[in-house]
């Protein structure tokens, strides 16, 4: 027996199953099979009693494969399960969490394949004070409930909805042809990407959206004389050049001075122009949002106009599902893709911008569009890794910490100072 306890003195830190497959496999070769099974026993108490502190628990202790967030998934989030979770962190058994079981939680739902990610000493701090309410340096359970039900909700069951932005002929072929812009980008290398998303990842929900503009539309570079320059304008219609940003006077219904850059006509409705790419795979049972109608104001966002005077019915349909997570794809990355994942972050959506299913206009915007969306909460990846996160396995702290924030909120507990 010596040897043996020697190696699991220094190998405690080992999980319990690869220790007994290795090292115990040879240690315990010559005792009878009754000795092997005390043996065992008594290594899961000492091992058990280790990670809790060396306090007996108050309840059995969970099966070594307990996954707390798997287990809230299959039992519905029920309140007695969410009980359990808490219990499951609360390493000294005193019905509260230490700094040191609140960093175990985190590490927990903030995980990949149960990998956790880096999160920043100051964040954790920072979300254990706001959990904190009654600012006595521990978290009981109705604090955790109250702050982290919905997030943890949201993080372990998403439902997604997967928003495909403008992939019209106009952007790949016609007359507003991503190739002829300054990045270059080719529009039509999205049309696989996003098939294979479509294929590969279940989104509760999938919507297709469209420009789909008057003929006497404001943005078009062609309509510049239907309407009065601005005093403000930095430009003269009439000197300005496609692309160029004019400043028009506003109608009558439209408030103000209205910024438009100019573009060449594009994307008419009913024409070939506007329809989506031939290849691109359609969904039954999708949204379908057409924006850009009003001839006076142009409309990048799917969800509202660039001066936020008129809503589509984007939002009413994803909160109708139940949508909490959008992922956005499509043409362009810096125009309308930005526009429309800005704003569903602005509707309380953890936002997604799937990198390799977007092309854009200009590299520079690109860029700043980037920076502003990553400020706000939302963030790019590579398709690859989006089926992992729309099945709730692959959970990423940065789309979560507007939603925590929005909780609080709600519950009237946040505090931002």
């Amino acid at each position: 027996m010596r040897p043996f306890l020697l190696v699991f003195a220094r190998r405690f830190v080992i999980p319990c199953g690869a220790l007994v497959s290795s090292t115990l496999a040879v240690s315990l070769s010559n005792v009878n099979e009754q000795e092997h099974h005390s043996i065992l026993k008594s290594i899961r108490r000492t091992f058990s009693d280790i990670l809790m502190g060396g306090k007996e628990a108050s309840m059995s202790p969970p099966p070594y494969d307990y996954d707390p967030f798997d287990s809230l998934r299959k039992n519905n989030f029920s309140d007695e399960e969410f009980k359990r979770c808490f219990r499951y962190f609360d390493s000294q058994k005193q019905g509260f969490w230490t700094r040191e079981d609140f960093r175990r939680f985190l590490n927990g739902l903030f995980s990949n394949k149960k990998r956790p990610y880096c999160i920043l000493s100051d964040l954790i701090e920072q979300y254990f004070r706001e959990t904190d309410f009654n600012q006595d340096q521990k978290i009981d359970f109705d604090e955790f409930f109250s702050a982290w039900k919905n997030t943890i909700t949201c993080a372990v069951k998403p439902i997604s909805a997967l928003v495909i932005v403008d992939v019209q002929n106009d952007f790949i072929s016609g007359s507003l042809a991503l190739h002829s812009c300054p990045a270059n980008h080719q529009g039509e290398e999205v049309v696989p990407v996003i098939n294979r998303v479509i294929r590969d990842v279940n989104f509760a929900v999938v919507a297709y959206t469209y420009d789909w503009h008057p003929l006497n539309h404001i943005s078009f570079f062609e309509n510049r004389h239907l309407r009065k320059t601005s005093p403000e304008s930095p430009i003269s219609a009439d000197k300005a050049n496609i692309l160029d940003t004019v400043i028009f006077v506003g109608s009558s219904a439209v408030n103000g001075g209205v910024e438009q850059v100019l573009w060449p006509a594009h994307c008419i409705q009913k024409t070939p122009g506007a329809d989506l790419h031939r290849d691109l795979i359609r969904v039954d049972n999708a949204i379908h949002v057409y924006k850009g109608t009003n001839p006076e104001i142009d409309s990048y966002s799917a969800f509202w106009d660039n001066k936020k005077l008129s809503k589509t019915s984007l939002d009413d349909q994803l909160k109708e599902r139940f949508v909490t997570d959008v992922y956005v794809v499509g043409l362009a990355t810096d125009v309308c893709v930005a526009s429309t994942a800005m704003h569903a972050v602005e509707n309380n959506y953890r936002t997604v911008l799937i990198e390799d299913a977007c092309r854009g206009v200009n590299e520079k915007e690109i860029e700043v569009k980037r920076t502003k969306l990553n400020e706000n909460g939302s963030i790019f990846v590579d398709s690859n890794v989006v089926p992992g996160m729309v099945s709730g396995e692959d959970r990423r702290p940065e789309v979560a910490r507007a939603m925590f924030v929005e909780n609080l909120k709600t519950i009237g507990r946040y505090n931002p100072h």
